[in-house]
């Protein structure tokens, strides 16, 4: 049999066997996450905890962005694949998209959570988190072209912060509120902000040297 024809019929299995190692390698890393921060975690305690070589897990996730990444799309795969959390069209319909993805997120704590806390550290934003960083501020360009640049980021920034697994966590783990009920919170709330800022209610912050610099 030709080599060409063996690796096509084997191709699947390995396809297989490379999503179930990149599986266990992803719920390794979650589970330690729930006891230590990210980066007192070594490569070595991730690789023994899913049952690896060293070599295997950097051949599938080269540094802790891959990790994220991997724990990311894990997390958006699982949320899609239901009926909720609907993906939001524009700020009418935010609201409702960010209480249903709290109140799913409920369905997974430990993989949000473990997003939540590595994603907390800016030097590690997945690509996914900057993707949607990207449709907050497009979203409130599009539905606010009153506004200036600053004045964008300023409430893109802010309903950005409202909805982020962080916020889902902070009220889970510090006030014990879970997904269920800060859902609803966070819809009223960010529904509430939209109306005000539409209504005029949005404060002149003039710009500070630091914000200057930034943008310069």
């Amino acid at each position: 049999m030709p080599a060409e024809s063996r690796r096509g019929y084997n191709s699947p299995l390995r396809e297989r066997q490379a999503s179930l190692t990149q599986n266990d390698i992803l719920d390794a890393f979650t589970a330690l996450l729930e006891e230590t921060r990210a980066d007192d975690i070594t490569s070595r305690e991730i690789a023994e905890a899913a049952g690896v070589s060293q070599p295997t897990l950097y051949r599938h996730f080269p540094d802790r962005d891959a990790l994220l990444n991997g724990i990311t799309a894990r997390i958006t795969k699982l949320m899609y694949s239901q009926e909720d959390p609907p993906s939001p069209t524009g700020l009418d319909d935010l609201g409702l998209a960010i209480e249903a993805r709290f109140v799913v997120s409920e369905d997974f704590p430990v993989e949000v959570r473990a997003e939540a806390l590595l994603n907390a550290d800016p030097r590690r934003y997945s690509d996914e988190t900057r993707q949607v960083s990207e449709w907050f501020l497009n979203a409130v360009a599009l539905d606010l072209p009153e506004l200036d640049d600053r004045a964008r980021a300023h409430v893109a920034g802010l309903l950005r912060c409202l909805g982020s697994s962080q916020s889902w966590l902070r009220m889970r783990e510090e006030f014990d509120v879970p997904g269920t009920e800060s859902g609803p919170l966070m819809r009223w709330a960010i529904d509430t902000l939209i109306r005000e800022i539409r209504n005029g209610g949005l404060p002149d912050i003039p710009p500070t040297d630091d914000s200057k610099e930034r943008g310069s």
